[in-house]
């Protein structure tokens, strides 16, 4: 695996200025590095607008079924909100179908609000999750997943700019933060783009980076071969003619803060309105006592071990080491049976009784494929909002948890191998020179100037 390149931003640059040093610093572009610094330069964006099309065409001898999608999308992280408008247009035999849509996606009171507007009504629904083009977990799948892509010789241009292209095909599951499933299924009576077969396939995917900033320009999914497979096993006779997603990034930064208008709320509320809350009260949620130090738990950060709870892991370690520790695989992001390749890896998210999450990565370091439920943990990544339930407390050697101080976190573990600061956040990362995918990384919010999120690989 090729080592991660030394820090070469200079102190004080704009992020502009760092995402050029990045493309173009003599640095050789390759799927490996041009992933990575996406994946890295996309943490600092603060907001973005974007474009996405979705198109499907199906059929029998009988009848077709064709569905166009075409909606401008803005998302911002802080505060974290998206705003989704355009048009859907449906064909079936002879009906010809077509509407306006819009959704907002905010949070309110602590609870993420879906507003949406479909066929001259508003509804409003509270939901679990936010799922926005800023999602930084496909940007990081990609990156690990760079050996699955190839860069094209030429460069490509979007919005008149150049890029770089990268083709190959990756696991469904990553493809899953591009699609809010929540609001095509309110226009398309349920064609499931995240089903389980969608996340055990490899999809075709181009990644167009823009070459001055390293940020993605435009991800197309070519998604014909999946449904046909999936509409194939329940419709005989069923032949799919297209079935692709598009979706392009125009600006960064540039987003004002999205507003959900008077009307929207009014008419939601009023009578047309499906205020689906859980119910969940924050007052509920369980206490988190401070975790007391294992004397198990390593105090340098290669030791990779991990506290969660009172028990210590160390990785890779087993499924049945976090079920100890009180998680469980999350099936309904990763069913039990995903098929995982030889020495290859799928993400998984793994809950506790509260309802907590972490993010893993499973890895099958075998000659032969196997299941997600049969493999070893060789990843652990946690943040602050996995941890927002309370109850659960985690510690990486050290002691070092979220929440943090930076100073402490750096006393700790010495010289960084690649360090980044930016406006919005702190990157710090050691690493094992003999191999790519045996680090520890710690983000730092530069605000409070504490730990937000950390993350421990080591597949070896």
């Amino acid at each position: 695996m090729k080592k991660k390149l030394k820090n070469v931003w200079l102190l004080g640059l704009v992020l502009l200025t760092a995402a050029l040093v990045a493309g173009g610093c003599g640095k050789k572009a390759t799927p490996e590095n041009l992933l990575a610094d996406m994946d890295k330069n996309s943490k600092e964006v603060k907001s973005v607008s974007s474009n996405m099309k979705l198109a499907a065409e199906l059929g029998d001898d009988t009848d077709t079924l064709a569905l166009n999608l075409d909606a401008d999308i803005t998302a911002t992280k802080k505060p974290e909100a998206s705003h989704i408008k355009g048009k859907v247009g449906i064909k079936f035999g002879s009906t010809d179908f077509g509407t306006d849509m819009e959704v907002y996606q905010v949070k309110e009171k602590d609870e993420i609000i879906s507003y949406t507007y479909i066929q001259d009504q508003w509804t409003k629904q509270t939901v679990d999750s936010e799922e926005n083009v800023l999602d930084e977990g496909m940007y990081e799948g990609f990156k690990k997943a760079y050996k699955s892509f190839e860069l094209k010789k030429d460069l490509v241009k979007v919005n008149d700019k150049k890029c770089y292209e990268l083709t190959g095909k990756v696991d469904g599951g990553l493809l899953s933060g591009i699609i809010d499933q929540d609001m095509l299924d309110s226009v398309t009576s349920g064609i499931d783009l995240d089903a389980d077969g969608m996340k055990d396939a490899k999809i075709p995917c181009v990644i167009d980076i823009y070459q001055d900033s390293i940020l993605p320009a435009r991800i197309y999914i070519d998604m014909k071969d999946v449904l046909a497979k999936l509409m194939g096993d329940e419709y005989e006779g069923l032949e799919v003619d297209e079935y692709y997603v598009e979706l392009t990034y125009n600006e960064y930064d540039k987003a004002d803060e999205i507003k959900v208008p008077k009307k929207a709320k009014e008419a939601a509320d009023a009578g047309g309105g499906l205020d689906w809350d859980s119910g969940d009260d924050d007052n509920g949620k369980a206490k988190t006592a401070p975790a007391k130090q294992s004397k198990e738990l390593g105090d340098k950060w290669d030791s990779y071990t991990v506290q969660i709870g009172e028990k210590v892991v160390t990785l890779p370690c087993s499924i049945s080491d976090l079920e100890a520790a009180g998680l469980a695989l999350d099936t309904e992001d990763t069913p039990g049976d995903t098929a995982v390749e030889a020495d290859d890896y799928v993400l998984a998210y793994f809950v506790d009784k509260n309802g907590n999450e972490v993010m893993v990565d499973l890895i099958n370091t075998s000659g032969e494929a196997k299941k997600a439920e049969e493999c070893l943990v060789g990843g652990i990544s946690v943040d602050e909002y996995g941890l927002s339930e309370g109850g659960l407390s985690i510690l990486f050697p050290g002691g070092i948890a979220v929440g943090t101080a930076k100073d402490d976190v750096l006393a700790k573990y010495g010289e960084t191998e690649d360090t980044y600061e930016g406006d919005s956040l702190h990157m710090f990362t050691w690493s094992d020179e003999s191999s790519y995918f045996s680090q520890c990384e710690i983000d730092i919010d530069p605000e409070t100037d504490n730990v937000c999120q950390m993350s421990m690989t080591r597949y070896e």
